[in-house]
């Protein structure tokens, strides 16, 4: 188990074992998904995952909430799909020691109220649970009736669904809405955008390619 800088050792064992229960969740996650074959990058992101775990490599950032964190009291896992539900299970229960952030540019823009019920956990990548400069993946929660603006980044992305409801458009596409599960996958540089359901929404996203360059708004006539 590996301290990143300005983390305190743990005293107890169980917070180390919790983020290794979230990293165990989302590789079996993705290495057992029913399109890991068409879309390879789920079982490239799930096999570095694991191997992490094999290496103890496993990193302990220093834990920073942000208010979208108490959204995950009403998160339940009961969607009947194992995999999902694990991944659920190991999330809500780690919430309270991960290290939360927000994409910069979002936090500088958009409203108070987008931010107050927005956030995410880097599991792989950058700054991450695991450390990678070749694939992120993480769980990001939305507040109901939220709209994520239309986005983009270099790295190709595959987001699936796992708690709540989410309608997404791909381009300046129709808005399509997507079952708990289902992958949604984005080539590099394509803009997307997502509106959000009644109840919260949780997300997991993974990224190949350039996992260094983060999200980065696109205005309403690019």
């Amino acid at each position: 188990m590996v301290v990143r800088d300005g983390a305190e050792d743990l005293g107890e064992a169980s917070e180390p074992d919790l983020r290794r229960d979230l990293v165990s969740a989302l590789s079996d996650f993705y290495v057992g998904h029913p399109d890991s074959e068409r879309l390879p990058m789920l079982g490239e992101v799930g096999r570095l995952l694991a191997e992490a775990l094999e290496d103890d490599a496993v990193v302990v950032p220093e834990p920073r909430g942000l208010p979208v964190a108490r959204l995950l009291e009403g998160v339940a896992a009961g969607t009947g799909q194992p995999g999902i539900d694990r991944v659920l299970r190991a999330f809500t229960a780690a919430g309270p020691i991960l290290h939360w952030v927000q994409t910069a540019e979002y936090a500088a823009t958009l409203s108070q109220h987008f931010l107050d019920n927005y956030g995410y956990v880097r599991v792989i990548g950058p700054g991450g649970l695991v450390e990678s400069d070749v694939a992120g993946a993480g769980l990001g929660v939305w507040g109901a009736g939220l709209h994520y603006p239309r986005h983009e980044h270099p790295a190709e992305e595959t987001y699936h669904l796992l708690h709540g409801s989410a309608s997404f458009q791909r381009g300046t596409g129709p808005w399509v809405d997507r079952a708990v599960g289902e992958s949604v996958h984005h080539d590099p540089w394509e803009h997307h955008a997502q509106r959000f359901g009644d109840a919260t929404c949780v997300l997991s996203w993974a990224w190949t390619g350039d996992v260094s360059v983060n999200a980065r708004l696109v205005p309403v006539d690019g």
